[in-house]
């Protein structure tokens, strides 16, 4: 049982974009230029956990590997909490059974009331899970979540505690420029 992650499909932390564009395209992954920007690169043709994925989205902060994105849809909605429950009990067996496990409803809507898909569709059922795992370079946790949207996507996500609060600074800095 592994307590730490230090990136994600064999891609450290911090690497760089054109690294990797370079080892996702040796799984032949294909980036999908369109949709990528300067802080992300989206790739298609992957697979994850032996599943095939919608993509998969890498996060750079000024060009360092912050965050993976892993988006993976059920073959149908009726099977996407059964998907879900699977991805979120490997995950519980790799590294540690978490205790930050969600199933949450609004009103009307209450679990097991024969309408879970149309909740989550409505955004009024949440799904998530999450894992943190600690650091010893730095004193932000890394993390792994998973969790299901309004379109029934499932997904999984691994971010590096570090890296990520520079994401978010850089971001809102980015942001305040505006005003």
């Amino acid at each position: 049982m592994s307590l730490k992650i230090n990136g994600f499909l064999n891609i450290s932390f911090g690497e760089n974009k054109q690294n990797v564009i370079e080892k996702i395209k040796e799984k032949n992954g294909i980036l999908d230029s369109e949709n990528s920007n300067d802080d992300s690169l989206i790739f298609d043709n992957l697979k994850f956990a032996g599943r095939d994925t919608i993509f998969i989205a890498f996060h750079f902060v000024q060009d360092k590997f912050c965050r993976a994105m892993v988006f993976v849809k059920a073959n149908l909605e009726s099977r996407t909490v059964t998907l879900y429950k699977q991805i979120k009990e490997e995950v519980n067996e790799k590294y540690y059974k978490t205790v930050d496990d969600f199933e949450n409803y609004e009103y009307p809507y209450e679990q097991n009331d024969g309408h879970v898909e149309t909740a989550i569709s409505l955004g009024k059922a949440n799904f998530s899970s999450y894992w943190a795992f600690k650091n010893d370079k730095n004193k932000e946790n890394d993390y792994i979540s998973a969790k299901i949207d309004e379109n029934f996507n499932i997904i999984i996500i691994y971010e590096n505690g570090e890296l990520m609060t520079e994401f978010e600074n850089y971001k809102k800095q980015k942001n305040y420029e505006d005003y």
